[in-house]
């Protein structure tokens, strides 16, 4: 389910990661995986041409102690697949974890997926991380993933519209506008995009 997750570069990592992670079981059913979208248009390209592709939801247990063991790559590993979890307090977990590390090209597709979603408060923490930082290397993700930028807008506009147009009545002022135009691509017209 995320084999396509990760460049082949930290294949080995993958798989101790993926070995340790344990399926919640709801009704006595192993759940694991919830791939409610078509993954070919979520698909983003690092530059070394490998394409990632990661499930909607995963309904996976969180397990600390078995974090703990994990060399740094694998913790980075374990928070991207996180980063997709039923609970957004785990996905916040997970993805305050990603932005306190120097960020590698291969965790930029979970954040800006991360983007798009309905939870301001995780919008904001992206924001909050990457304004003050030297964001080149994600601009150039970004840059070279097209496709899934315009989408990642246009996702956050129409969750900007849905359930925070009353609290932000200017989309102008909405954290989500700010992250996209400041910090991911601020060369972007994306009202022309």
């Amino acid at each position: 389910m995320f084999v396509d997750g990760f460049p082949y570069s930290i294949r080995e990592e993958y798989k101790n990661v993926i070995s340790v992670i344990s399926y919640r079981t709801i009704n006595n059913v192993s759940v694991g995986v919830q791939d409610a979208y078509n993954s070919e248009k979520e698909s983003y390209s690092l530059f070394d041409g490998t394409d990632i592709k990661f499930p909607y939801r995963i309904y996976f247990v969180d397990d600390e102690s078995i974090y703990e063991k994990l060399t740094s790559i694998e913790k980075m590993v374990y928070d991207c697949i996180f980063t997709r979890s039923c609970d957004g307090y785990i996905r916040e977990k997970h993805l305050l974890n990603l932005l306190n590390t120097e960020i590698p090209e291969w965790c930029m597709p979970y954040i800006l997926r991360l983007s798009s979603e309905y939870v301001v408060e995780i919008i904001a923490l992206i924001y909050d991380s990457l304004i003050y930082k030297d964001n080149d290397m994600v601009q150039a993700f970004c840059y070279n993933n097209p496709k899934q930028l315009k989408r990642s807008y246009q996702r956050m506009v129409s969750y900007w519209n849905e359930y925070y147009r009353n609290q932000y009545p200017k989309f102008r002022d909405y954290i989500g506008r700010k992250l996209f135009r400041e910090c991911f691509a601020p060369r972007t017209n994306f009202e022309k995009i």
